[in-house]
């Protein structure tokens, strides 16, 4: 198996949520932007989400075959917001639909043309500015996109801790 076929195995959440062990738990409420699902999907995604980070981190890659059908970011730009980088710009997808983007972005490799947000692979054409003199740099939004998700997994297990105490 190479390391962009290792991204997509189905035991990828299950070895995550094996080696898991919790943190100190803080109950506040963190924004998890672009998820309304329940709170099992939504920790599941959560999960995904960083297991897919921590590969790419570790130097894997989206395949070809992948990005062929991801949805395609034109005039897109990265912005700060409190902990996490949103990828924002318009995205093409099929069936042929157009729809403005603003989703937390995972990790980023403009010259190679690919993005990872949360759910999905984006393919992305050039920015709208020059990310290296905005101070962006694509280290910079896996470490943050890390914390970011680490704190959103800390929340996730503070609520269900809540749900069982009342």
């Amino acid at each position: 198996m190479d390391t962009q076929t290792a991204l997509y195995t189905n035991e990828t959440v299950g070895k995550f949520l094996e080696g898991g062990s919790c943190a100190a738990r803080r109950c506040s409420k963190l924004p998890l932007y672009g998820f309304g699902k329940g709170g099992s999907e939504r920790r599941a995604d959560l999960l995904f989400a960083s297991e897919v980070l921590r590969c790419l981190r570790g130097g894997s890659t989206p395949s070809p075959r992948v990005l062929e059908w991801s949805g395609f970011v034109e005039h897109w730009t990265i912005v700060a917001q409190d902990e996490v980088c949103l990828l924002t710009g318009i995205v093409w997808r099929l069936p042929l639909s157009r729809n403005v983007l603003a989703t937390p972005l995972l990790a980023i490799d403009p010259a190679a043309g690919w993005a990872r947000v949360v759910g999905e692979w984006l393919t992305i054409g050039a920015p709208q500015l020059d990310l290296v003199a905005a101070g962006i740099h694509p280290e910079g939004v896996a470490d943050r996109a890390a914390r970011w998700l680490e704190r959103q997994l800390r929340a996730e297990d503070c609520d269900d801790e809540c749900l069982r105490q009342d």
